[in-house]
């Protein structure tokens, strides 16, 4: 009677590992990174707040336990508003030093990002009892964004496939077809190389041009039947073939 009672509550042990093993392994990226700083939290005030009622964790203790607790992490930036872009470059993102000496919770978000998997997410926190301590409840990763130009500001449209002389186009609404098409695009996991991309067929360069000055510039290219446009650190995006050969086709028309 015994060796059974054994073997069930020894199957019931397992079963339950199991579970938890399968709940973990697929928990989100998005949850794991809340869990984690609200670990690294719980770390924090057990050590440094104890019996302190009147405590307001302030923006540079926030980045301190983010450095201490979870190194793989970087913390970026405070906001009211919630983050919902990806940063073009790391050395863009926003900056805490004007806000180092304030309370964490005179904000709601933070931004975070993880080196290890190379993702950025907007956190969303709320206030956590008395002393004033982030409780975080929410993460969105960022994705990014084709950064383009505003029509009214591009003055002539550099076109150039492979090592074909270049076209330019001048005209306001062929800029603007143009552009239209290229808004539709949606943004893959790929952060975008530095420079014209290699391996590629079919490359596209695209210059919007302003004052003689390339203000935008972007790669539009074949790999492996499919096809992308591509913007130097910000990211690689998927377009139609149909998309593409409009553009191709609109170069061969000019």
């Amino acid at each position: 009677m015994k060796k059974k009672l054994f073997i069930i509550i020894t199957g019931v042990v397992l079963v339950g590992f199991v579970c938890i093993w399968l709940l973990v392994k697929n928990k989100s990226a998005e949850q794991m990174t809340v869990d984690r700083l609200n670990e690294a939290v719980s770390h924090y005030t057990d050590m440094n707040i104890k019996d302190d009622k009147t405590y307001s964790l302030k923006v540079s203790d926030t980045e301190m336990l983010v450095t201490t607790y979870v190194p793989e992490y970087t913390f970026f930036g405070v906001s009211t508003d919630a983050y919902t872009v990806r940063p073009c470059k790391i050395d863009e993102t926003l900056t805490t030093e004007k806000e180092q000496d304030l309370p964490i919770c005179n904000f709601d978000y933070v931004l975070i990002y993880d080196e290890k998997a190379d993702k950025f997410y907007n956190i969303k926190f709320e206030e956590k009892g008395k002393p004033v301590i982030p409780k975080f409840t929410d993460a969105k990763e960022l994705a990014y964004e084709l950064e383009l130009p505003n029509v009214g500001t591009v003055e002539n449209l550099s076109l150039k496939k492979n090592s074909d002389n270049p076209i330019v186009i001048s005209s306001k609404e062929d800029v603007e077809d143009i552009l239209g098409i290229l808004q539709g695009t949606k943004p893959t996991t790929k952060s975008g190389e530095i420079g014209t991309p290699v391996r590629v067929e079919n490359i596209i360069n695209a210059d919007f041009i302003s004052k003689e000055n390339v203000i935008c510039r972007l790669f539009l290219y074949e790999d492996e039947g499919k096809y992308f446009i591509e913007q130097t650190d910000n990211g690689v995006y998927t377009i139609s073939k149909e998309d593409y050969d409009f553009i191709e086709n609109y170069m061969e028309g000019n």
